[in-house]
């Protein structure tokens, strides 16, 4: 795998990529719909150029230390119970999923031209999902959790890695489910205010000594009336007092197929056909199961939290209703003085996960396969009868797909949701005030991946993947790693109007519908559907690149 340096060039409001290195020469990036050259990708071979060659790699990028030491006294300040006072301490940053991580830090230049540094990992983490961070040289991958993959990734773990290099340090292995065929999909990582970690795959739950990878209790959770197997827990969440929240998602009885697609929509009836999922308590301690219940049917979307006027709430969104459920301590109900409220349209399909926007719980659903635009909906936690939505693109041309099925992400205190739709190849920034939404910019960017806010509330710094393909079809991209017929970049873009800042090279495909991780330092972790990363950092063009010595606060 090649990578080089990109260099963005930025006047006022006009941006100029040049390329100095590349797996592709072209203009500016905000031009996906112009072919990659080659055909299929094969992620072990370099790619394909028609640029300069590409020059030496620089010193692996582990980051800014005077930066890392500004995000890490950042961090300590946050509140942001129950998780670590970290960069990165929950899969979303927060219990609400919001996905900004206030603390890091774009290491370029807001007005002029930024260079993009690449350093390639060696070591393999196969179908990797996630990362999070700990204290400044803690740095944890949770991967191996994709039954979906090609070929399947069935025996999940969570391995330490040092920053910037990702070399493992320890890897612990969890559920296996190459034996006995157990529904598998991607859970996540996270860090426990104690330090300790808390990982969940297939039907258990794990807690990690942070420090050496050694499985401190393992609990089995509750399916209810779906067998075991037929069970997996992709999500997890917590209130602010530590007690875990988690959510099932089930495959229908007798169906063999594995990984969440085929659970969800390749096994026959899928996903109603399956039993109801369940959601449950844990206690943060002891690992206990408090409590559950089963839900209104099989629910494909991750459980979010949130406290809201002294009680605590778990927002999960059917196929086509979104219900809430309290949580007072003993017992986890359905809040029947709070919806469910019905938020699709004729044609539109299930929303991702919920997001917490102060008083609004904000989503977006899907108009794939029926060729409808998706809505960006947010609903009053204190009034459930209090629904204001949105169509980014309220007309699609005929052959025309509008999906999203990662999350929205919102910056609460700038008044902004920001969300892609990969089957338009766009990406939107919406200003939300006073129960109205508006567009406030909308660009050409095609990612299926989570957004990355990084930045402080004047300075914030929209980052995610970019796609590019001969496949004019989007529904037909596929990550690969065997097959894979497109190239992703990663894009720093202002948040405020969607400027480019800077692009990174064309690399294999980032994992689908992952994140796009910012680590210490300045950092952002590019992680490859294929197993390995690319660790990026950004510079102003007029400074020089940092030595290995400096890099290491030498």
């Amino acid at each position: 795998m090649k990578v080089g340096i990109r260099r963005l060039r930025v006047a006022g409001a006009l941006a100029a990529l040049v390329v100095v290195a590349a797996g592709c020469s072209f203009g500016t990036t905000d031009a996906p719909d112009r072919p990659l050259r080659g055909g299929p990708v094969d992620p072990s071979a370099p790619a394909s150029h028609d640029g300069p060659s590409t020059p030496p790699f620089v010193d692996p990028p582990i980051g800014n230390p005077a930066i890392a030491q500004e995000e890490a006294a950042c961090a300590a300040q946050q509140q942001n119970s129950p998780w670590y006072r970290t960069l990165q301490p929950f899969e979303h940053y927060d219990s609400g999923r919001s996905s900004l991580y206030p603390c890091a830090r774009f290491p370029g230049s807001m007005t002029g031209p930024n260079v993009v540094e690449a350093h390639p990992t060696t070591d393999v983490y196969y179908s990797q999902f996630d990362i999070a961070t700990r204290d400044e040289n803690d740095l944890y991958v949770y991967g191996g959790g994709n039954g979906d993959a090609n070929p399947p990734a069935l025996h999940t773990f969570v391995a330490k890695v040092e920053p910037g290099t990702m070399k493992q340090i320890w890897r612990t292995y969890l559920s296996d489910a190459r034996d006995n065929n157990e529904l598998h999909v991607s859970g996540a990582v996270d860090v426990m205010a104690d330090g300790n970690i808390v990982a969940i795959s297939d039907h258990t739950l794990y807690k990690l000594d942070g420090t050496t990878g050694k499985i401190l209790i393992k609990q089995d959770m509750p399916t209810g009336s779906s067998p075991p197997n037929d069970s997996a827990f992709n999500g997890i969440d917590a209130f602010p007092d530590g007690t875990i929240v988690v959510r099932s998602l089930n495959r229908p009885v007798g169906c063999t197929l594995n990984g969440y697609s085929s659970a969800a929509f390749k096994c026959p009836g899928a996903p109603n056909s399956a039993k109801p999922s369940i959601i449950g308590t844990v206690d943060p301690k002891t690992f206990k199961v408090l409590n559950w219940t089963e839900l209104k049917g099989n629910v494909l979307g991750r459980v979010t939290t949130s406290r809201y006027q002294g009680h605590d709430y778990a927002y999960i969104t059917t196929p086509t209703q979104i219900y809430r459920y309290v949580w007072d301590g003993h017992a986890i109900t359905q809040d029947t003085t709070w919806g469910p409220v019905t938020y699709t349209r004729p044609g539109q399909t299930q929303a991702g996960a919920p997001v917490i926007m102060g008083d609004w719980v904000v989503f977006s659903n899907n108009g794939a396969p029926a060729q409808v635009p998706l809505s960006v909906i947010a609903i009053h936690q204190g009034d459930a009868k209090r629904v204001t939505r949105m169509d980014p693109t309220p007309t699609l041309k005929p052959g025309q797909y509008s999906y999203y099925y990662a999350k929205v992400s919102v910056d609460a205190i700038n008044n902004r949701i920001y969300v892609m739709d990969f089957g338009l190849g766009t990406a939107s920034a919406i200003d939300f005030r006073d129960g109205h939404m508006s567009l406030a910019w909308k660009v050409k960017q095609r990612s299926n991946s989570y957004i990355t806010l990084i930045g402080p509330p004047d300075k914030r710094v929209f980052v995610n993947a970019n796609a590019r393909s001969t496949e004019s079809d989007p529904t037909k991209y596929n990550p690969g790693p065997i097959g894979a017929n497109y190239m992703d970049q990663i894009q720093w873009r202002d948040a405020r109007n969607g400027s480019l800042l800077a692009a990174s090279d064309f690399y294999p495909p980032a994992t689908s519908a992952g994140t796009v991780p910012p680590g210490y330092g300045g950092l952002i972790y590019d992680i490859l559907y294929e197993g390995r990363a690319v660790v990026l950092a950004v510079r102003p063009e007029e400074t020089e690149p940092m030595s290995a010595a400096e890099q290491k606060g030498k």
